[in-house]
């Protein structure tokens, strides 16, 4: 016999609707939903922090709402209404005296998910993933930051910047210790690969830990034999960190070198 009710929940549907349901509410990146006609039909506790809005009092208001409560754009704004538009936009917002960075990814459902779904009438939806990416251009432009590389001057550390995006992974930047560290002045090392440092001895353990760290993109540290401009020996522990971008792709990674007098492995 054929369900009568063919859009109520079903036992198995309760429970996947339960889970995702409970993933939704405790989602780190804010996620919001509009129907058809732009109205905001689902907005996570993470898009309503993130956004400093009051969620309860946006349901099934127009994005217009909702966007004049977390001041975007008229630009922005636009987009997110626009039925068919996707892909992801930056956005700046301002929650008291303090500029939020966002990245806003849009995604519609398409005619053969929403039947999949069995939602009512063939319903369109746009979801948008809003992630607050602040944190992430502060240290891209820390990066780039002239003021910042003053700063860097004058630590105690020997410092290298290298490109992620440039083949080989060349030296775009390295701080006064770094010459006196090594021997070698910027114009001398800047779009080479660190890996002219360790001489004579390319595959010495300590590189395996700095090689997974740059592979997984993520911190390491090692101790490795490097040698100067000169030949001598010298100890270098170096600390790795990745710098992301807006899209959290990794744009530079960011070496802190000191030396150490116990022979590494």
């Amino acid at each position: 016999m054929p369900d009568s009710q063919p859009n109520l929940l079903r036992p198995n549907d309760k429970l996947e609707h339960a889970l995702i349901s409970a993933w939704l509410d405790s989602a780190d990146v804010g996620l919001c939903v509009l129907d058809s006609a732009s109205k905001v039909v689902m907005l996570n506790p993470a898009a309503c922090g993130i956004l400093g809005v009051d969620g309860l009092h946006m349901l099934n208001q127009p994005l217009t709402s909702l966007a004049s409560a977390a001041r975007f754009s008229l630009g922005i704004t636009q987009w997110l209404d626009a039925p068919c538009d996707e892909g992801s936009r930056h956005a700046s917002i301002t929650r008291g005296n303090i500029e939020i960075d966002l990245l806003l990814k849009a995604s519609v459902l398409t005619a053969g998910m929403v039947q999949a779904l069995d939602i009512p009438n063939h319903a369109a939806f746009k979801v948008i993933a809003i992630t607050d990416v602040t944190e992430l251009l502060e240290a891209q432009r820390q990066v780039n930051s002239e003021s910042f590389r003053r700063q860097w001057q004058a630590l105690n550390a020997g410092v290298v910047i290298s490109d992620a995006r440039l083949p080989d992974m060349p030296i775009v930047y390295v701080n006064p210790m770094f010459e006196t560290m090594s021997g070698y002045s910027s114009a001398e090392v800047l779009g080479r690969n660190c890996r002219f440092l360790q001489g004579v001895e390319p595959d010495q353990p300590g590189l395996s830990a700095i090689r997974t760290a740059i592979a997984s993109r993520t911190n390491g540290y090692a101790k490795l034999r490097n040698y100067r401009k000169d030949g001598s020996l010298f100890v270098n522990e170096l600390f790795i960190s990745p710098v992301k971008d807006a899209q959290g792709e990794i744009t530079h990674f960011v070496g802190i070198q000191h030396l150490e007098t116990s022979p590494a492995a």
